[in-house]
């Protein structure tokens, strides 16, 4: 997993959150944060391990002074809907379709 947040940050300058079971790619623009990917091993999906990694990041987020979290399903993708699901249950709201592609969800949590 640290080669793999290595990579992330070289490639794409994100930053990457890791246990042993679960990723959280992200990218800090002042006091907002874009949300790229969360990921957990199929066998912790739905887990409390998962859940309590991704309120601690968002927690330490909120520590940080970020103000608001901004994420993204792709209906084109395996298991959006599973993954948009998940945002709503994490406090997200769905601001609307982007205006560019509308397969492409936007949404946004203020910590």
């Amino acid at each position: 997993m640290e080669l793999y947040a290595a990579y992330i940050k070289e490639r794409e300058d994100r930053e990457c959150k890791y246990t042993e079971d679960c990723f959280i790619t992200y990218k800090i623009y002042g006091t907002d944060v874009s949300v790229y990917d969360i990921y957990s091993k199929p066998e912790v999906r739905g887990k409390q391990e998962t859940l309590e990694f991704v309120k601690k990041f968002y927690k330490d987020l909120k520590d940080d002074g970020i103000k608001r979290v901004f994420g993204f399903t792709d209906e084109r993708t395996e298991g959006w809907q599973n993954s948009e699901r998940l945002m709503l249950k994490y406090g997200f709201k769905l601001l609307g379709k982007s205006p560019e592609d509308d397969k492409y969800n936007n949404y946004m949590m203020i910590l």
